[in-house]
């Protein structure tokens, strides 16, 4: 365990296997270290630091209460357990386990066990059961998901498991997508996906509901449930009629082919369409596409498995590759995505059906053997016999065949299918003994014993995703109470049933040294040489052939005879593959279509299909517990078709009874068309934990592949009985004793005039939110206008949950911030956002978008938007709602509308702050007027945000409603409206007088109680124009200093007026078109042209207005004049001092702009005014808060600044802050200017620093002083080896400067640092420095 730090690990949800970071840290006032958060790890090959909604939430599960940390136990079936001690608990566990066998034979004991558990667990669990305890009844929750694409993958390959590896995503020309919503289940994988289709991959999904991968496909085929048998015969249909097939891989590596020929015969289009309900020209596309594409794969999941029919599923997917040769090759090949994060290796392990570890089984002698010589056993041990299943295996508990039951790291009661028959095998078993880590699942109400297991974060293991890829997962916390690892909890049982011997293992690590014997070499099936040291290094792919250092072995089957014995043929041949069946060739299987074991019928005529949402997983058990996840997917639900709805009765809300032959569940409705009709939709996770009635899986259908055992949970017969419903008129009439129809009053002609205009009022585009209400004045008797207010409150008034959506009636002086945010970030922010708009006087409500609803654009009014992507360039869960009406074809005008948009967005993804983009776009094609343009933001949002902020800000001044007074003191609230006004204390020069520039330390003054400022902050700064410039500027356009004019509010010259508040330093575009327009022979309205942009930068450079006044003199009034020019913008600088050193006084360093253009003197505005000008007099400066540009909290982390230039300076204050702070992080400086002997600014400090320690590394680039010029990217490229180390040991890096240039070196150069140094691809390379921006170890503040 690390007391501080970071720690590897990978994420435990699906079988993406993402790598995980755990970031340690022991708070003030806690005895114990805990895990403050949770980031990518870049250098994983499964996620390269990106992670899903899960992944990023997993410090909140492990911060949840509710941890089992006692061991508990009855001894009475009708009393209730209680705590004991674990020795104690598991003595009794052994014994009795071990009498019931020895009374009833070992088939009588079951263990039930999951793919969450690690390697050496789920190894231990096979060796107990199948060579000890001689049970065939061990079972897994895998048997739920991948039975199906495990035994297909036997069938027609030889070996469990795809062929290929995530690297096939990079390559593939076309993705066929069918059973699989991978953009809510794998969404990692989805994005990877994704970007190669935005290369020009396509996509195509198969999928009987409209999901969220659908809706980004290029076609989407939307199949009748359980007809995907037809689909994928009538492609290969196609395939073979237009000769679309590889012959000669056909001929070389595949048998079985001509056998497979005539049944295709009967899936011709026509056929195929009558049974899927897929168009025959959709179903002629996906096959021409396949034909063309060079590269394809096929990704599949529950929608293919969870049938009856499911390996034969497989085996026609499998058929599809092997007729075009599309496999064992990069971006080609059949690859089945699983759904937890270590089934893969529980498969490995041969953790359910004829299983046993490597790849082997029980049905093989040879394979019996080489196990019982392995474990110790005598011969004949190890039964051939196998069990059938997990459906089976709990008919025979409930039977009362099987007496004890030992569930591990799984929830059966809520997960399996048709549930009664668990609940009632578990009532009958003389024993349950269920082993988890938390104190409360549906499962463990009926436990007799339970035993507290550790969490992966708090224990050492090896879990293997879907590309068979290993990763190590390492202690960052300490288990709380007795709880210990699933594989020693099992260790300790078997110990004391009496197999010591077998069992008697200190450390994980010896576990898996034992498994790696299980090598096969019929499979290839290797991992001899992968280690606990290497694996702390890094992941690794198997096969893992000893001797071999490569990390990645993304092809399976090839015949190198290395992990897997070299195939000679008869003839003497030596084929490129070769698969594990005996013949070493792959097999064609014909596979007919059948339709699900049960049908829509009179009785039940809906077919319901199961899944899982976005942000839930499994049963809750962990996510569950996650309020952040629980706010995204808050409550179960069943999808229901509008026309069925309609059918039934039933109106969106309605609490809907799903029954089938088995059981019932009670759900509200959601009616769409995302479900076809005559089809529902409900997800599994909600269960008894969460209300009753909820449990989808006590209405599916148990019944099984007859190969696979995995039971058909995505098709069942149900029907639909409105049982509830939203409140309607007619049932509260009926509750009040009214009548359903009441007659409205009697009105006379007056009435009814005023009801008309009324009616107009509440119609029009500036009509103000809220309850309408009659006044007391309105020309109506007292009962009328009670049945009007009546009437309108009926109508208007809605109360949704939640403080935010309170209806208090709004108008359109007040602003409302409408926010989505997907984890956090943006509704993080928010606040600061309202804060900063009341104090400057603005009336400001807070609402998500979606809460806030259309009716929140329609009105009118202003509205400011700020939100975070998701996805694929996706509106976050809480405005998904809100776009889609919005982007609907019939969305309303919004000309009413004032607006503008801040975007957050995460720069490791392509479609940066997409949403944000598609919003900005989408309002102003409906009209919206845009009061301030668009800004993205990287996870350092610091200047760009309250950039953004200060220009909504000055643009909503003018119609700010002041804020009602306090009668307590408050913060004054420096800023942009009522800086503070304060004086110079120092001004000194930096450089020495041979410098080419002239680079100040600025000092401000500060008195107490007046700003506070942290380092990293910037100081913004409002300048005054030069006396010498407006005077130019007057004589240019003829107009008269003295003439009065308004500018704020207040009533002042000209001269002032451009003295103080005008900008007129910066040519603007709308500036260009001004004087184009007014002067004959000016073409400068070219400039502005799209296609023009280089050319108009380069004209632009040192050119000021006045410039442009002397070349192209304009005549225009005064108020033309006003009408263009622009209020004078304060300027930015970063602070360069601590206020743990001096809070009196606040530094900046200003580089003095000073230049000559065709003789004529030019300066910076607010530079020399501060160097040249203010001299004593006040100058207005308030502060700009920085959220990320900061040291590292962490006192203990090593911190690396790159600032050349003036951008030495926020990294001064960094240096100043961590020795006040008495820091001992290792610190890092690169800066460049052009000359050491003059333009190294703060040299004596800088010197001093490094002499002292406080600065462990100093670089310098001083780039004219020698015949090649050098940078600090330079510098950087030099030190390669010694800065990738110092990010491998969780370095910050900071940037300051320049950002066209040399903010763009320095990320060339750091990406290309960690290619070189780290061993990444490109694309790797450049996600790892992508993802560290997003964990806020690289950030920069750059202009």
């Amino acid at each position: 365990m690390n007391p501080a730090g970071t720690v590897d690990s990978l994420c435990a949800y699906c079988g993406v296997g993402c790598g995980l970071v755990l970031h340690v840290d022991t708070p003030s006032g806690s005895a114990l270290p805990v895990i403050t958060k949770t980031t990518g790890r870049q250098n994983h090959p499964a996620n390269f630091g990106r992670l899903c909604t899960k992944g990023s939430t997993t410090a909140d599960l492990l911060a949840a209460p509710g941890r089992m940390a006692k061991a508990s136990l009855r001894t009475e079936r009708a009393g209730t357990r209680e705590s004991a001690a674990l020795d104690e608990v598991i003595a009794h566990t052994a014994r009795r386990l071990r009498d019931i066998a020895d009374e009833h034979g070992p088939d009588s004991v079951a263990l039930y066990v999951s793919g969450q558990m690690s390697l050496e667990a789920q190894y231990l669990a096979t060796k107990l059961a199948k060579g000890f305890l001689r049970t065939v009844h061990i079972e897994s929750n895998s048997r739920l998901c991948m039975a199906s694409a495990g035994t297909g993958y036997k069938q027609s390959l030889g070996a469990d498991g795809p062929p290929g590896s995530y690297q096939d995503f990079d390559h593939a020309d076309l993705f066929l997508v069918v059973g699989s919503n991978m953009a809510d289940c794998h969404p990692v994988l989805f994005l990877r996906m994704m970007e190669r289709v935005k290369a020009g991959a396509k996509l195509v999904v198969v999928d009987p509901r409209r999901t969220a991968t659908a809706a980004k496909a290029d076609l989407h085929l939307q199949i009748a449930p359980g007809t995907d048998l037809a689909f994928l015969n009538g492609l290969l249909h196609l395939l073979v009629e237009a000769d679309a097939v590889d012959h000669r891989f056909i001929a070389e590596y595949t048998e079985g082919f001509d056998d497979l020929v005539p049944l295709l015969a009967d899936y011709p289009p026509a056929e195929v369409e009558r049974i899927t309900g897929i168009a025959e020209a959709d179903l002629r596309r996906t096959a021409e596409w396949i034909a063309e594409a060079d590269d394809w794969m096929s990704c599949w999941t529950m929608g293919l498995n969870q049938s009856t029919h499911g390996t034969w599923n497989t085996n026609a997917l499998c058929n599809l590759h092997l007729a075009t040769g599309a496999i064992c090759r990069i971006g080609s090949g059949p690859f089945s995505l699983t759904g937890q994060p270590n089934a893969m290796g529980g498969r490995e392990m041969g953790y359910m059906g004829p299983g046993l570890p490597g790849q082997r089984t029980v049905t093989s002698a040879a394979d019996r053997e080489f196990t019982e010589a392995a474990w110790g056993l005598p011969p004949g041990t190890i039964r051939p016999d196998v069990g059938t299943g997990t459906i089976d295996m709990f008919e025979q508990m409930s039977a009362g065949q099987i007496k004890a039951c030992w569930i591990i790291c799984t929830n059966p009661v809520a997960s399996v299918a048709n549930r009664a028959t668990v609940v009632d095998a578990l009532r009958s078993c003389d024993l349950v003994v269920v082993q988890d880590v938390f104190d409360d699942n549906e499962t463990l109400r009926y436990a007799d014993a339970a035993l507290p297991a550790a969490l992966w974060t708090e224990s050492v293991g090896v879990m293997v995703n879907s590309e068979r890829n290993l990763t190590l997962h390492q202690p960052a916390t300490a288990p709380p109470g007795d709880a210990l690892p699933d594989w020693e909890l099992i260790a300790r049982v078997a110990i004391e049933m009496g197999y010591g011997d077998a069992f008697a293992y200190s450390c994980a690590e010896e576990v898996f040294e034992e498994l790696k014997g299980f090598w096969n070499p019929a499979t290839g099936w290797d991992l001899r040489g992968a280690s606990y040291d290497r694996l702390r290094g890094t992941p690794l792919q198997w096969p893992c052939p000893p001797g071999d250092s490569a990390d990645r072995h993304p092809l399976r089957y090839l015949n190198d005879g290395r992990s897997q014995t070299k195939l000679i043929r008869a003839d003497g041949s030596e084929p490129a593959l070769a698969f594990p069946t005996p013949s070493g060739r792959a097999v064609f299987h014909a596979r007919p279509h059948l339709p699900p074991r049960e049908m829509p019928d009179g009785e039940f005529p809906m077919l319901l299909n199961t899944g899982r949402l976005a942000h839930q997983w499994h049963t809750m058990t962990k996510t569950g517990r996650v309020d952040k996840l629980n706010k995204l997917n808050p409550e179960p639900f069943v999808e229901i078709h509008p026309e069925d709805a309609v059918a039934r009765g039933i109106t969106e809300g309605d609490s809907v009874r799903i029954s089938s032959r088995r059981g019932q569940a009670t759900l509200p409705a959601v009616l769409t068309d995302r479900v076809r009709p005559g089809n529902c939709f409900a997800p599994f996770h909600w269960n008894d934990m969460f209300g009753a009635g909820l449990a989808i899986n006590a209405v599916t259908n148990d019944a099984v592949d007859p190969d696979s055992w995995q039971p058909e949970l995505k098709a069942c017969a149900v029907a639909l009985t409105r049982v509830g419903a939203a409140p309607r008129a007619s049932d509260l009439a009926g509750a009040l004793g009214l009548p359903d129809r009441p007659e409205p009053p009697v009105l006379d002609s007056l009435a009814r005039q005023y009801l008309l205009g009324l009616i107009t009022g509440l119609d029009s585009p500036g009509a103000a939110p809220g309850v309408p209400a009659v006044p007391a004045d309105a020309p109506l008797d007292a009962a009328a206008r009670a049945w009007v207010n009546g009437v309108l409150a009926g109508m208007f008034s809605r109360t949704v949950d939640g403080p935010e959506n309170a209806s208090a009636p709004t108008d359109n002086a007040t602003v409302e911030v409408l926010w989505a945010s997907q984890t956090g970030t943006v509704e993080d922010f928010v606040p600061a956002v309202t804060e900063s708009l009341g104090k400057a006087g603005i009336t400001v409500r807070a609402r998500s978008l979606d809460s806030a609803g259309l009716p929140s654009l329609t009105g009118g009014g202003t509205v400011l938007i700020v939100t975070s992507t998701t996805g694929d360039g996706d509106p976050p869960d809480n405005a998904a709602g809100l776009w889609h009406r919005l982007s609907a074809h019939d969305a309303p005008a919004l000309d009413g509308l004032d607006y503008a948009v801040l975007a957050f967005g995460d720069p490791s993804y392509d479609e940066f702050c997409g949403f944000g983009r598609k919003l900005d776009a989408r309002l102003a094609e409906l009209g919206a007027r845009r009061i301030a343009d668009r800004v993205d933001c990287e996870p350092d949002y610091r200047r760009p945000a309250d950039g953004w902020l200060e220009t909504v800000s000055a643009a909503l001044c003018d119609r700010a409603t002041p804020a009602p007074a306090s009668s307590t003191p408050t913060d004054v609230g420096y800023g942009r409206k009522n800086p503070l006004f304060t004086r110079i204390s120092r001004n000194v020069r930096l450089g020495t007088p041979s410098s080419g520039k002239d680079v100040r330390q600025i000092g401000f003054e500060l008195l107490c109680g007046t700003i506070d400022y942290d380092v990293g902050d910037a100081l913004a700064v409002r300048p005054r124009n030069d006396p010498r410039y407006v005077e130019h500027f007057l004589e240019l356009t003829g107009l008269d200093g003295e003439h009065v004019v308004e500018v704020d509010g207040d009533t002042i010259p000209l001269r002032r007026a451009l003295h103080e508040h005008l900008e007129i330093a910066k040519i603007t575009p709308s500036l260009l078109e001004f004087v184009g327009n007014r002067h004959p022979a000016a073409d400068l309205g070219a400039l502005l042209r799209p296609e023009n942009r280089a050319a108009l930068g380069s004209w632009l450079w040192g050119r000021q207005p006045l410039d442009l006044l002397d070349d192209y003199p304009v005549s225009a009034s005064v108020s033309d004049w006003l009408s263009l020019l622009k209020p004078i913008a304060a300027r930015q600088y970063s602070i360069s001092s601590s206020p743990k050193v001096d809070p009196r006084e606040v530094q900046v360093t200003v580089s003095a702009l000073r230049y000559s253009r065709n003789g004529a003197d030019r300066r910076g505005v607010c530079s020399t005014y501060l160097a040249d000008r203010a001299g004593d007099a006040p100058v207005g400066i308030w502060v700009q808060r920085s959220a990320h540009f900061k040291p590292p909290n962490n006192p203990d982390v090593p911190m690396i600044m790159i600032g050349p230039g003036t951008g030495i300076a926020p990294f001064r204050g960094f240096l100043h802050e961590r020795r006040a702070l008495g820091h001992t992080g290792r610190n890092w400086l690169f800066f460049g200017e052009r000359h050491a002997a003059s333009d190294f600014y703060y040299r004596e400090e800088i010197e001093g620093f490094h002499a002292d320690g406080l600065l462990t590394e100093l670089d310098l680039a001083f780039s004219r002083d020698q015949d090649a010029k050098v940078y600090v990217q330079h510098r950087m490229l030099e030190k390669g080896p010694q800065l990738w180390a110092w990010l491998n040991e969780g370095a910050h890096v900071y940037v300051c400067g320049d950002k066209q240039r040399m903010a763009r070196d320095v990320d060339a150069a750091l990406t290309r640092i960690v290619a070189q140094h780290g061993r990444l691809a490109g694309p790797s390379a450049e996600a790892y420095v992508k993802a560290l921006a997003a964990e806020r170890r690289y950030v920069r503040d750059v202009y």
